[in-house]
């Protein structure tokens, strides 16, 4: 799969995780948004609220994570000092990992170091992790040409409902609106169950 950059739409101020500072709003990535919607970074519009959701969800785990980019189904791509690439606590907390929060079954999926993040990109296994078909698909049944940068194919039934990850479950939705949603449904599901999961990537 090659990567395309799509057509700047925002002023794509720029967004930089105390983590890792400007290693991605230097190379003016920050708004921008590549192959009609598959993956995007967040700028300092996009980023807030999203960042709010991710503590929300990750606060009573004791892990803390700080968003940069997220891709068309809304998961979130943090990076953390808490974990190794391997899923392993990191006490030091020297690591920079890659971890991807999904909303949609309130997974946590550890994937590279940061520094290799965008290299990462060009292997089968991290181009599989996006789904480029399954978006494509569902791109051309919903009729939408460029996923809005602010919009996401959110499913209407979450995973720690029992729903799946396929077409008939996704609709486009706000990005904001549905992590709101689904970190509130997470949080009250998880004061009857605790769900935590850290594989990591490519691992499964």
């Amino acid at each position: 799969m090659q990567y395309t950059w799509d057509r700047a739409t925002r002023p794509g101020v720029a967004w930089q995780p105390g983590l890792i500072g400007g290693v991605f709003a230097d190379q003016g990535l920050c708004g921008r948004s590549m192959n009609s919607g598959l993956l995007r970074f967040h700028d300092a519009g996009s980023a807030p609220a999203a960042q709010a959701t991710v503590n929300a969800m990750l606060g009573t785990r004791g892990l803390d994570a700080e968003v940069f980019a997220f891709d068309w189904l809304a998961r979130q791509f943090s990076v953390t000092s808490c974990l190794t690439a391997e899923g392993l606590p990191d006490r030091t907390r020297t690591s920079r990992t890659v971890v991807v929060l999904d909303p949609f079954d309130g997974s946590v999926t550890p994937w590279v170091d940061a520094r290799s993040f965008e290299r990462a990109l060009g292997v089968p296994l991290a181009q599989d992790f996006l789904m480029p078909d399954l978006f494509g698909e569902w791109k051309d049944l919903s009729g939408i040409a460029d996923l809005p940068f602010d919009a996401c194919a959110g499913a209407r039934v979450p995973g720690f409902y029992g729903g799946k990850r396929q077409i008939a479950n996704l609709n486009l939705d706000s990005v904001e609106v549905y992590l709101i949603f689904h970190a509130t449904a997470l949080g009250a599901r998880s004061r009857r169950r605790v769900w935590f999961s850290t594989t990591a990537f490519g691992s499964g």
